[in-house]
């Protein structure tokens, strides 16, 4: 996370691009989406604007991208985050969800708060990325997330035998539903579902966490920031499901090996509220659910 500043990187009316991706099957993201391209080419900026599922077109306008408004919910975000994150382009999320953990903005608040930022009036909030490494059929696959990795159990209902090492070194084997590696980002998701540890966003550890585990000493694990997993799926396990972010999802063979890593590039999120902000949220939500 880098201290609050103030940049001309987006000064008000000059010729830098926009892009904004909008929540699918949302009019009233939709509705937003057309409003903003209007206002904002009016007052002199490029913008261009797609639907999130339209994941081509969207890649073809990154590289010359400075920032990406996300009109949806946290799913959303995750998704234009993995194809942001390798191009260095930061988002600013408008909240059409309902939880909004990522998210920066009501759309109530989008008239009186946008012009702000895109006057460079905000912090960037720097987020830690996972990446994935496995062969399937032979071919090597490199998955990326900013939430979790998770191996998971395929259609069979019974448990699976996931040996763990850390940083080459035999750690354990875990008889569970599956296996969750969070980051501090989704460490309020599938992770704290499961009964994993709640994480400040700052914290570049991951978190290796069971899912139902058949022994209750088998408990959630803070690593250090660099630190190396490799995940095997035991024989007889009768396979079982990889997936990124819960959107990315490979199913995976007895003897499998996933090496999941910190990955190098970042998520960038645009914020003016303080770091703080975050537990505000926080405890609203969980309030929420009880």
């Amino acid at each position: 996370m880098t201290d609050a500043h103030t940049t001309d990187m987006l000064t008000p009316h000059a010729a830098h691009k926009l892009g904004i991706v909008y929540r699918d099957r949302s009019t009233e993201a939709a509705a937003l989406s057309h409003i903003l391209v209007a206002r904002l080419t009016g007052a002199g900026y490029s913008v261009w604007s797609a639907e999130a599922t339209h994941q081509q077109e969207i890649d073809g306008h990154l590289a010359t991208t400075d920032v990406v408004l996300v009109l949806g919910g946290d799913g959303t975000l995750l998704s234009v985050a993995r194809q942001c994150a390798p191009l260095d382009v930061p988002l600013l999320g408008i909240n059409f969800g309902r939880v909004g953990f990522l998210t920066e903005l009501e759309p109530a608040e989008v008239d009186d708060q946008l012009p702000l930022y895109l006057k460079g009036e905000y912090w960037v909030d720097e987020r830690s990325m996972l990446q994935a490494e496995v062969e399937i059929g032979r071919q090597r696959q490199l998955l990326l997330a900013l939430n979790d990795v998770v191996l998971v159990r395929g259609a069979e209902p019974r448990v699976i035998r996931v040996n763990v090492w850390i940083d080459d070194h035999p750690y354990t084997t875990i008889v569970a539903d599956g296996v969750i590696i969070s980051t501090a980002t989704g460490s309020t998701a599938y992770n704290l579902a499961a009964g994993g540890p709640i994480l400040h966003p700052q914290v570049r550890s991951a978190v290796i966490t069971p899912i139902a585990p058949h022994l209750v000493a088998d408990r959630s694990l803070v690593l250090e920031p660099n630190a190396r997993i490799t995940l095997e799926l035991e024989a007889g396990s009768g396979g079982a499901i990889l997936s990124a972010d819960g959107q990315l999802n490979r199913p995976l063979l007895d003897g499998a090996q996933v090496r999941i890593a910190t990955n190098r590039q970042v998520t960038r999120f645009l914020r003016r509220r303080p770091p703080t902000y975050f537990y505000r949220v926080l405890s609203a939500k969980l309030k929420e659910a009880l």
